[in-house]
């Protein structure tokens, strides 16, 4: 972890919770609720180290799957998105290993995390490198983020220019990455950060002065909908145990249903935490600020009525 160029509050964050992350159960482990449920801690605490430390916890589980180490000391990035216009891709060099050349946007944790998963197009398919990010050829853009959400967690387009990576660098093999049930298992961390910073929400509001009868009515409300969450994190959980290896048609489903339910409940949470506080909270409490503004964009990761017809199409 490279924290010189990490604020301070979050690097305290990251270095305190980090032993915890990394021994995280994995998903299909036994311990699948456990997971959610820690992960869903990182979130109530603060959803930039939710965010950070969810995708070092799935790189660890990704490369357990693969029967492979992760790099010794290293705080690991997951970059897997893609835009038209910043592709990455992989071809085979002289000396049987792969040269990276293009760009890679939404790199959570671009200028202080140490190593990363990062996907590029091979051929017509999808392969997975594990990339050490001290090469010269790697290097991150000015920030072109507007939001002041996830500010401090410094997701940076990040640019490739002809890096060598080794032969054994590909983490399984084309497509596997995608084509597996773990990553559908993986689908289900931010989620669980979802749940947890809209907990950390209901807690603010239990702790405001206001106790008349519809700040009660909103708060009833709102717990039971964390406890919805909870349940459904578990329920999932204990599925995903049951059958580790699974079809990746049925994992799909069951990701894409949760993540629906988490968002639709953290929607709700939202709006009831604003009616029930009035905008005190959000307007004079630093951290209820940061955390709302963080959960309303972290939630667009959920993909909507997009998601809502793939699992349609995934269970007919």
């Amino acid at each position: 972890m490279k924290e010189a160029a990490l604020t301070q509050p979050l690097a305290e964050m990251i270095r305190s919770a980090l032993h915890v992350a990394d021994h995280i159960p994995l998903p299909g482990s036994g311990h699948t609720a456990e997971r959610h449920c820690q992960i869903a801690e990182f979130g109530r605490t603060d959803l930039s180290l939710g965010r950070i430390l969810e995708a070092h916890t799935d790189a660890r589980a990704i490369l357990c799957a693969a029967g492979r180490e992760p790099r010794r000391d290293s705080l690991y990035g997951v970059w897997a998105s893609e835009a038209p216009h910043a592709l990455l891709t992989a071809q085979r060099n002289a000396r049987g290993g792969w040269r990276l050349d293009g760009k890679k946007r939404y790199c959570s944790g671009a200028t202080f995390v140490s190593a990363a998963l990062v996907t590029a197009r091979v051929d017509d398919g999808v392969a997975l490198f594990d990339v050490a990010l001290s090469d010269s050829g790697i290097q991150v853009t000015t920030s072109e983020w507007a939001s002041s959400a996830f500010a401090d967690t410094e997701t940076r387009t990040v640019s490739f220019t002809e890096v060598e990576a080794s032969p054994t660098s590909m983490v399984g093999e084309k497509n596997w990455y995608l084509e597996r049930p773990g990553f559908w298992h993986g689908a289900l961390g931010p989620a669980a950060c979802w749940a947890g910073g809209a907990v950390s929400l209901i807690d603010a509001a239990c702790r405001a002065p206001r106790r008349d009868a519809h700040t009660r009515a909103h708060l009833g409300a709102m717990q039971a909908s964390a406890w919805g969450m909870t349940t459904i994190l578990e329920k999932a959980g204990r599925e995903i145990d049951a059958d580790p290896h699974e079809s990746s048609a049925t994992a799909r489903v069951r990701a894409l249903q949760v993540r629906h339910l988490i968002e639709r409940s953290c929607v709700e949470i939202m709006d009831r935490f604003g009616r029930a506080t009035g905008p005190q909270l959000l307007a004079y409490d630093a951290q209820v600020a940061r955390q709302y503004a963080a959960l309303t964009l972290y939630l667009r990761q959920s993909h909507a009525e997009r998601d809502l017809e793939a699992i349609a199409s995934g269970s007919l």
